[in-house]
């Protein structure tokens, strides 16, 4: 499948104290769907729109031209789904990063039969898939990523709550 249909996530560490001037340079940036600052292990989450490679490319090297952005990681899904279809801007968000010992495109389909998930992408790399998990509130994101670690062939999965998210 093309990567065109789905969008790329980015997920970075910034430089303390430099949030808000990172904030401001991603709020120039053409092709972004939103970005928000992140709980764990890393500081920002963006979600580009869906765009052929040479785009995904100049905009992940825009993202990471920006002073304070220390580092990045780029998940290019190849396969997956968006839903979201009850998804509201003013939901809670979180990244679900898992990783699979199975096949990822089982653990995919199982995701799909979930009521809070806004997308989710089989990715190469660090992570297996990459889901956006929303809810009206943090407890109801929570019990829908308690729901993904219990699927068959989820080995584990690390949750990133974004909060305050800006959509552009």
């Amino acid at each position: 499948m093309s990567t065109t249909n789905y969008p790329t996530i980015i997920i970075a560490s910034v430089q303390p104290k430099m949030w808000n001037e990172v904030a401001e340079q991603l709020t120039q940036i053409q092709g972004i769907t939103y970005f928000s600052p992140l709980t764990g292990r890393f500081d920002l989450a963006i979600e580009l729109k869906a765009a052929n490679p040479s785009q995904i490319y100049e905009l992940v090297n825009k993202v990471r031209s920006i002073n304070g952005i220390t580092s990045t990681r780029t998940a290019t899904p190849f396969e997956g789904f968006t839903d979201g279809k009850n998804f509201q801007a003013f939901d809670s968000l979180a990244l679900c990063l898992v990783n699979v010992n199975q096949s990822a495109q089982n653990v995919l389909q199982s995701m799909k039969q979930l009521s809070h998930i806004r997308n989710a992408f089989v990715t190469p790399g660090e992570f297996d898939i990459v889901a956006t998990v929303y809810g009206k509130n943090n407890e109801e994101v929570l019990t829908e990523v308690s729901k993904i670690s219990e699927i068959q062939g989820v080995q584990s999965s690390e949750t990133l709550f974004a909060y305050k998210p800006t959509w552009q």
